[in-house]
């Protein structure tokens, strides 16, 4: 606790950094192909958040384009209709706001009825935001916390597209390689597949991944795997075949011949260590 009370920290708000924002309505669409909806005048203003599929929103005299990862918004008092994808058709989960401090909200994350698609900057956390709120509300017994917390989960999502807009996209891209990895580390997960979600070129992003953390991305996805490693091994009692599992490895010799590379011992060796050091002996 000592480092704590060597100096005094203090973060002070003004009231208009927490705008006025609740929660009126959440529901899920699920469209057949082709199908359509509208056209509809809404009262407030609604965030669409489209979980998977695509489609298309007519706003006016224009159409845009909305694919899942990303969200459309209606605005009150304005006139608008959308249609399901024929081979596609979305699925959304939509949530309705209210409050004197929705407008403002809206308006700082640079969104208009010209301008109303969210790219959310980490399209997987909103969709989970998105879905967990939906399944709190959707409860027999609800726990107002715990809408409220996927509620305002979801904001800071929305709230983070905002922020991404302001990062420069070399370090965009980085920010969301970096954390794509952290997220699914345990997955199969390759190069191949951070290119194509960030939607650039694999050899792109390995320039980034020299330039950034001077070693290539490959061996930053497995410097990471490594580190979740043991960390696993000093604080679970996991055996080794399920940390190999655990961090994405599917062939255990390739893992530990990996793991002693990296951290000059086996990993059965470094469990053992582990144990000895937790126990005290």
């Amino acid at each position: 606790m000592q480092k704590y009370l060597e100096r005094e920290e203090r973060f002070t708000f003004d009231k208009s950094y927490f705008p006025d924002i609740w929660l009126s309505l959440c529901c899920c669409h699920r469209y057949n192909p082709s199908e359509t909806f509208g056209p509809v005048t809404p009262s407030n203003y609604i965030i669409n958040i489209v979980e998977a599929g695509r489609g298309t929103l007519d706003h006016g005299n224009r159409r845009y384009s909305v694919a899942a990862g990303q969200a459309f918004v209606l605005f009150p008092g304005r006139t608008v209709s959308w249609k399901a994808d024929g081979l596609e058709p979305w699925n959304y989960i939509g949530v309705e706001l209210s409050g004197s401090g929705v407008e403002k909200f809206i308006e700082r994350l640079g969104l208009s009825f010209q301008v109303p698609l969210i790219d959310f900057s980490s399209p997987h956390k909103a969709m989970d935001a998105a879905y967990d709120l939906f399944v709190e509300c959707n409860k027999k017994y609800q726990n107002h916390f715990a809408i409220s917390s996927s509620f305002f989960s979801l904001l800071e999502c929305v709230e983070e597209s905002l922020v991404a807009k302001k990062i420069p996209a070399k370090n965009f891209y980085m920010t969301r390689a970096v954390e794509y990895i952290k997220e699914n580390y345990n997955q199969n997960l390759s190069v191949e597949n951070i290119a194509n979600m960030l939607g650039i070129e694999r050899s792109y992003l390995s320039r980034l991944f020299k330039t950034y953390k001077n070693k290539s991305t490959q061996n930053y996805i497995i410097d990471y795997r490594i580190h979740r490693a043991k960390k696993m091994f000093e604080e679970e009692d996991l055996n080794v075949s399920q940390v190999c599992t655990a961090v994405g490895y599917t062939n255990i010799y390739c893992f530990s011949r990996i793991f002693k590379s990296r951290v000059g011992m086996s990993p059965k060796e470094y469990r053992e260590m582990c144990k000895r050091e937790n126990s005290g002996d």
